[in-house]
């Protein structure tokens, strides 16, 4: 058994703001991340950008941007949903707490004379993405990843995937306020599981697209830290919220992850670029959903295209770049243009085919001001967690800030708070009677029906008739899979399917639950928002999901 001080699961930019805070508190820290630090995250592919009001030296907001304008984007972005308060605090700390913190790491975002170049996004009503390029995810993740492997208070663990979490009212059979004590994560290397004994727990695991069979995500966003923190006890907020990206490549031949998921930043429909159905067209049909067309948030522009691809039986639409000059498209979105050079595309003069994937979970644990849950010592960051900023879908470019801003918070709170060093003696994992797995047709086929249902019956577009035949359909796959779980020896493939199935069935009754249609969140058969439904959508472990005003 491994005994830990502090312990963060996921290495991206929530996770490694967090262990950096940590160690820098003079904490020891073993983080703990399920592929390759650097590459295996949602974090690198981040290309737009951060979003934040620059201030002066004055500490006041400088151009013509302000923190009320970027709290309304915000809010409008949300639909009522937002927690008014953590936006306030949010915009208002994003520049001085996160760009700022992040320049003295090393990142260096790309100016304009003395100034930083702002790029702007859908929704925004101000330029104010602060970015490198069209490849920030990439940039910071390099400089924060560089830092925790040259910091000697941080123990790095790769390859490692969390099963599930120990808490104190589960192992000794107690009621009332829960504490953490560490967790069991299996070691995709050696195939054993290890137990690991912690006083502070952070989970940063980030996102769920591996839920869906089009995403943008990586293949290790398989939902594991919302699977894991439901499985624990704790209240899950708002999951029928999931988040899709209008533009990311269309290449039905490509064989390899990179080239099925590649994403065109938004800012590049910010900077002019927009959307039309046909190659030869010029028009943006958008503008027949919302009067911003192609610059509108992407629940606006992702349902747009969902319509008229199914109505005009398209595979995909195109993403035209030609009004943005030349020399802004090769220095300022030079990943893009490059990208689309290698296929043989010149977005200069030529339009790229593009789809809508899943993108980003909206909905998330429930946390407190500082990352904290009800669960003692025991932290949720990053896309796993609801934090309050976002509510019905994310404006763009915030997440990666909130990611930042909540890791280093959380550290800080665990830093002010007393704590009692853990002593009970955690029980090594147990392989009882379970065997080897023999046949891995099941896993795939698991794997494959989940993806598929969620994909058909609850994707952008959902009703009463294809949201019940998912619940069916998942009630039978999660029976199976829990008969599979006890008989056999867990396998990282195994643990992604298990886990996919539980995010999978929770977002179906929370988008049961929600019968309104509210920003990515669509309901054929209730396609307004309501007022009946302005609060949030709760879930817990042996519970339905309600509506909390």
């Amino acid at each position: 058994m491994q005994r830990n001080e502090c312990a963060v699961l996921g290495g991206g930019f929530a996770g490694c703001s967090a262990a950096l805070e940590l160690a820098a508190a003079g904490k020891k820290v073993d983080l703990y991340v399920k592929g390759s630090l650097f590459e295996d995250n949602n974090s690198v592919l981040a290309a737009g950008g951060f979003a934040a009001v620059p201030l002066n030296d004055n500490g006041k907001p400088s151009g013509d941007d302000s923190f009320e304008l970027h709290i309304k984007d915000t809010l409008k972005a949300g639909r009522g949903l937002n927690d008014a308060a953590v936006v306030e605090y949010c915009v208002k700390h994003f520049y001085p707490d996160v760009i700022l913190w992040l320049e003295k790491l090393g990142v260096r975002f790309d100016r304009i004379g003395n100034g930083l170049s702002l790029h702007k996004e859908g929704g925004h009503s101000r330029s104010r993405i602060i970015h490198h390029e069209d490849i920030t995810g990439l940039t910071i993740m390099k400089v924060l990843s560089d830092a925790v492997r040259s910091n000697r208070n941080i123990k790095l663990h790769e390859n490692h995937t969390v099963i599930d979490l120990i808490t104190k009212n589960r192992l000794l059979g107690k009621k009332g306020k829960d504490e953490v004590l560490g967790f069991y994560v299996y070691n995709n290397l050696s195939g054993r599981v290890e137990t690991v004994s912690a006083n502070g727990v952070f989970v940063a695991t980030g996102g769920l697209g591996k839920v869906f069979m089009y995403t943008s995500n990586p293949d290790v966003a398989t939902g594991d830290g919302f699977a894991v923190c439901w499985r624990a006890g704790l209240k899950l907020v708002n999951m029928e919220f999931v988040q899709f990206h209008p533009t990311v490549f269309y290449d039905p031949s490509a064989t390899n992850e990179f080239g099925r998921r590649f994403l065109f930043t938004e800012a590049l429909r910010g900077a002019g670029a927009f959307l039309k159905l046909s190659r030869d067209s010029n028009q943006d049909f958008v503008l027949k959903y919302d009067i911003q067309g192609s610059k509108s948030t992407r629940d606006v522009v992702t349902k747009a295209e969902e319509v008229e691809m199914r109505k005009n039986g398209l595979d995909c639409v195109w993403l035209d770049c030609t009004r943005i000059p030349r020399h802004i498209l090769r220095t300022e979105f030079r990943n893009s243009y490059e990208f689309c050079l290698n296929k043989g595309i010149d977005i200069c003069r030529d339009p790229v085919p593009v789809v809508y994937a899943e993108h980003y979970s909206n909905g998330g644990v429930q946390t407190g001001r500082y990352g904290e849950t009800e669960i003692n010592g025991l932290y949720v960051l990053g896309e796993t967690a609801y934090t309050g900023l976002h509510g019905a879908t994310r404006l763009a470019s915030n997440s990666g800030p909130e990611c930042v801003l909540f890791g280093r918070l959380a550290a800080q709170h665990y830093v002010w708070k007393p704590h009692t060093p853990q002593s009970v003696r955690l029980p090594l994992w147990d392989h009882g009677k379970a065997e080897k797995v023999k046949d891995k047709a099941a896993i795939s086929y698991y794997w494959e029906t989940v993806r598929r249902t969620m994909t058909q019956l609850c994707g952008i577009s959902r009703n009463w008739e294809r949201l019940s035949a998912a619940k069916d359909v998942m009630a039978t796959l999660t029976g199976n899979i829990r008969k599979f779980y006890w008989n056999y020896y867990v396998t990282k493939e195994f643990l992604e399917v298990r886990n996919i199935a539980t995010v999978s069935s929770i977002i179906i009754q929370s988008a049961i639950a929600r019968n309104e249609s509210r920003a990515c969140h669509f309901r054929e058969d209730f396609p307004k928002e309501s007022r009946d439904f302005q609060g949030l959508t709760v879930i817990q472990k042996k519970g339905v999901a309600s509506i909390k005003k």
